[in-house]
């Protein structure tokens, strides 16, 4: 069981590996943002990750007998699509830069397209004066990069079990751990309860279940400032077919994710000056998806993966220890 725990913790971190260190970076990053550019700027990601928190909840809609159970690991990993990854960063209508004030519509264009998200390219869009200005061709301002995601993915360990009256209890949690490369802090908690349709449908051909799930995920620094919270909940209906080995499933999900950015410094162009900025919050852009996959079952091992159709689609695969 101990090393079960730690192949847990290390699949976790290994899978989380590439988002903390762009969200040690995003820090970073944010500071050169506020306002629309900087929910336009992050919102591809954390939806994302949203829709990550969202999946892997399940490979059978049969359900274990009582104090049955499986353990083990869950890893989404979020399609991102190309108009993800840019967006259009709006300058403000002025900048100062050594000691000159430029102006916007004049000396630079006003509206920047093809900035990265912070899905993006690993280089942000340089800001140059225009020809026949003072300062011509100089650069003044660096919209922020991105991290040149092609997926986002997410490892969650998860334990299920069996209880009475056709009622499974789900649980996703780690502990408060520190990430790779001092990236910070990561805490994790999610809990779930599936119900058993088909018992009340005396020799219907198919499992037939329902399920309701909800997670939190908390990053902070290593001074223990939170710099990020997000939850997510789903609930949805799945079905599935046993056939010896391999099992097909399938359902549809109804969904919300939502991620708390804390309040940061922002470097403002305009006054070359750090400010303070309001926290802010964004929704998950995924509120619904259909879904379907295979598991193969070899004793007590399973090993399952599945395909879902939604705005940001995920593709899942799981391995575990099964005791039905």
């Amino acid at each position: 069981m101990k090393a079960l725990k730690t192949l847990t913790l290390a699949g976790l971190l290994v899978g989380l590996t590439g988002i903390t260190q762009a969200q040690d970076d995003l820090g970073k990053q944010l500071s050169k943002v506020a306002g629309q550019n900087a929910v336009n700027y992050v919102s591809p990601l954390l939806s994302s990750l949203g829709a990550d928190l969202n999946s892997g909840f399940y490979h059978s809609a049969d359900l274990h007998d009582i104090l049955g159970f499986d353990i083990g690991l869950k890893l989404g990993a979020t399609i991102v699509k190309d108009e993800e990854k840019v967006f259009n960063f709006v300058m403000p209508d002025k900048v100062t830069y050594s000691g000159i004030t430029f102006s916007a519509g004049v000396d630079y264009d006003k509206t920047i397209s093809n900035s990265p998200t912070a899905l993006g390219v690993e280089s942000g869009v340089p800001v140059k004066v225009k020809a026949g200005r003072p300062g011509a061709g100089q650069t003044i301002f660096t919209t922020p990069q991105g991290f040149n995601f092609k997926y986002v993915p997410l490892v969650a360990p998860q334990a299920a079990i069996g209880l009475p009256l056709g009622l499974e209890v789900i649980g996703r949690f780690i502990p408060t751990v520190t990430l790779p490369e001092e990236a910070g802090k990561i805490n994790f908690i999610g809990f779930g309860l599936r119900h058993d349709i088909d018992q009340y449908i005396p020799l219907f051909p198919l499992q037939v279940s329902v399920h309701f799930v909800t997670q939190n995920l908390t990053l902070t620094d290593n001074a223990d400032k939170k710099i990020l919270s997000g939850s997510a909940t789903a609930y949805g209906v799945e079905v599935s077919k046993n056939f010896a080995l391999l099992t097909l499933y399938g359902g549809f999900q109804l969904e919300k994710s939502k991620w708390d950015i804390e309040s940061y410094s922002f470097s403002d162009p305009s006054s070359a000056a750090s400010i303070q900025v309001q926290g802010f919050s964004v929704e998950g852009k995924n509120t619904s998806r259909f879904h379907a996959g295979v598991r193969l079952l070899l004793l007590v091992l399973n090993v399952h993966a599945d395909y879902s159709f939604a705005t940001h689609p995920v593709v899942t695969a799981g391995v575990g220890i099964s005791f039905r």
